[in-house]
């Protein structure tokens, strides 16, 4: 019984140090001399998004979002997000092809609400068809969203 008490108590000393330590920072392998290179990969798009890459001879300035962010169709043709209208007009066919006719929106596309799927290749997704203004600012904390309900499918 003495034994196990000392055990234990040692065990409970060791964890009460490494508790206010904090965890120790990931070890770097002592046999590589550089860092492991970045690769471009993670999972494709999901289906009904647009994945536009970056022009040839752009040096990498191609679409832009960052993942998870909401943009107004305005912005993402500005804005220094470097999307082109028509691949907006895209995207917004893929996500409602109700409000489309032969390939072209019938509502305005620059006040719909997109959604941003993947950094790189940039690939976006509807999420609203605005029935009047998309709104993104201050007042708003900057979340995209329609100022009156979506028209989605109607």
């Amino acid at each position: 019984m003495r034994l196990y008490s000392l055990l234990f108590n040692a065990v409970l000393l060791a964890g009460s140090g490494l508790a206010w330590r904090g965890p120790l920072p990931p070890r770097a392998d002592p046999m590589s001399s550089s860092p492991a290179p970045l690769t471009p990969g993670g999972p494709p798009p999901p289906a009904g998004t647009l994945s536009v890459p970056a022009p040839l001879g752009s040096g990498g300035v191609g679409p832009k979002c960052g993942k998870g962010y909401t943009y107004c169709g305005y912005m993402l043709t500005s804005d220094g997000h470097n999307f082109a209208p028509n691949d907006i007009s895209k995207a917004y066919c893929n996500g409602l092809s109700d409000l489309c006719t032969n390939g072209k929106p019938k509502t305005d596309v620059s006040e719909a609400v997109f959604v941003c799927m993947n950094e790189q290749p940039s690939s976006v997704e509807l999420l609203c068809a605005c029935s009047s203004k998309c709104r993104n600012d201050a007042e708003s904390n900057f979340i995209a969203h329609c100022d009156k309900p979506c028209i989605n499918g109607q």
